[in-house]
């Protein structure tokens, strides 16, 4: 008769390479391999987290799937020449508009924003590690209350160099003011020379 025990916790469970191999549809040597890459876990024991490992397996399946999705007309051996031109103009017009939100502080690079809040709450770390030095020489010998009136100040100083959202501060190199004439009279030149062609 089967064990009817009911399980709430599989964290620590572990399992052979073999019944791993056999849960996951795939080779011992496959099991061997995926353990070597890090993403099927052994324990101290040679034997695998059964959890942990399927959970890495199901997520690496995942990100190996992600670009299959793309379909192409090359896949059919049939070309549309036309839809193909078509998309590739897409991709250019998508292109361009991306970067003219980057040129007008619209849309911000990852990187440019990660230096910026790296910078602020540097300072604010900075400031906050201060306020006992600073502070400590004026409030000595006051009430409880005006201690807590002195903290209060200084905290809500430090607050406010967080508060001070520069746009201006994510700007990338490219960035140019521009104003809505400019942009105007920039697309009625280019339709100008498409004219003149």
């Amino acid at each position: 008769m089967a064990d009817s025990t009911k399980v709430t916790d599989v964290s620590a469970v572990t399992v052979s390479a073999k019944v791993l191999a056999n849960i996951i549809g795939v080779g011992d040597r496959q099991v061997r391999n995926l353990a070597d890459e890090g993403i099927l876990v052994r324990n101290s024991h040679g034997r695998y987290l059964l959890e942990k490992s399927v959970k890495n397996y199901i997520m690496n399946l995942k990100i190996s799937k992600v670009g299959e999705t793309v379909t192409s007309d090359f896949e059919d051996g049939e070309l549309d020449l036309k839809q193909e031109q078509a998309r590739h103009e897409h991709i250019k017009s998508m292109i361009s508009e991306i970067k003219l939100q980057l040129i007008k502080g619209q849309v911000h690079k990852s990187y440019d924003v990660a230096n910026v809040i790296t910078d602020m709450f540097t300072k604010f770390r900075s400031k906050i590690l201060a306020i006992p030095a600073e502070v400590a020489p004026s409030v000595e010998g006051k009430s409880k209350s005006e201690i807590m009136e002195v903290l209060r100040d200084e905290l809500e100083n430090a607050l406010n160099e967080l508060a001070d959202y520069n746009p201006s501060d994510y700007y990338p190199d490219e960035y140019i003011e521009l104003s809505e004439d400019d942009l105007f009279n920039e697309s009625a030149g280019k339709a100008g020379e498409a004219d003149e062609d």
